[in-house]
């Protein structure tokens, strides 16, 4: 799936939204409305869950989060015991859901007007996964700052380090008097600039490059002939310079994987990391369990 946020349609190669169906947690851990909340808290401790959806005859009427627990019992029920307390007195309802076909970017918009982290995923009445926080970031991390709108999330060193070595391996094609391979990779690198600079509008350093970027790669195409118009020095110099801006940042960015929340900036994995390899991405904060 692209960075974009589009999957393959199943059958023919066309694309398509990404929907709520695609990346939504499955199974869902559910509990009936006279459950005790000490019960709850021990199956979301052993089933290590961040939230439970509870039930009335069978259908889904609310939901119960780590946070209610921690607070509702302890201030709002504290002269009781908490074996006493039900699911249905601490609830969150009437419960926001969406349904499967939904697009993620609608789930995002919801989630964030609502000002909630999970939204569980209901099919003709019934429910049939749950989307969270974590699961919208994981795949559309440019979503960021609908939900954390303090945060400035920067591109990450392994990021520029991509971007330096396929501007080198164009450095080399330009030595060996490879034109045409030579001006692909400058647009390859130039289209891949553009992408992270919309989804990182905060990275003042990724914008210089890119500016820089952007400047090189026109004076090259719109001269035709680039190596008869710009000389050989010239090339060399410039991209020298684009790449010298890109291997400090990356060195840099590298330096700083692990952040806190006190410094306000978060560096990202690559935004395509993860994706056909099993391997999620790292979100830089404590991550919304399903």
């Amino acid at each position: 799936m692209s960075a974009e946020g589009e999957a393959e349609a199943e059958g023919g190669g066309e694309k398509r939204k990404m929907e709520v169906r695609d990346i939504m947690s499955t199974p869902i851990i559910t509990e009936e409305g006279d459950t005790g909340v000490i019960k709850i808290a021990k199956d979301m401790a052993d089933l290590e869950v961040g939230s439970v959806v509870i039930t009335s005859e069978g259908e889904p009427a609310g939901i119960i989060t780590e946070r209610d627990i921690a607070l509702k019992v302890l201030l709002k029920y504290r002269g009781r015991r908490g074996s006493e307390v039900k699911a249905k007195e601490i609830m969150s309802s009437p419960l926001v859901t969406i349904k499967p076909e939904a697009t993620v970017e609608e789930a995002c918009e919801l989630a964030s007007t609502k000002n909630i982290k999970r939204l569980p995923v209901v099919e003709s009445g019934v429910l049939i996964g749950i989307i969270s926080v974590r699961n919208i970031l994981t795949r559309k991390p440019e979503y960021v700052k609908r939900f954390y709108p303090e945060v400035r999330v920067l591109a990450s060193g392994w990021t520029f380090d991509r971007l330096e070595r396929s501007l080198s391996g164009g450095e080399v094609f330009f030595a060996e008097k490879k034109m045409e391979r030579y001006r692909e990779r400058l647009k390859e690198v130039y289209e891949e600039l553009s992408k992270l600079v919309s989804y990182y509008v905060d990275d003042k350093e990724l914008k210089d490059i890119f500016d820089g970027m952007t400047q090189f790669y026109h004076d090259v195409e719109g001269k035709g002939e680039g190596e008869e118009k710009i000389s050989v020095g010239e090339h060399r110099k410039r991209l020298e310079t684009i790449l010298r801006k890109i291997r400090h940042v990356t060195y840099g960015r590298k330096l700083q994987s692990v952040t806190s929340f006190t410094s306000g900036a978060f560096a990202f994995h690559d935004y395509r990391h993860g994706y056909g390899t099993g391997k999620g991405m790292r979100l830089p904060f404590k991550r919304t369990r399903p």
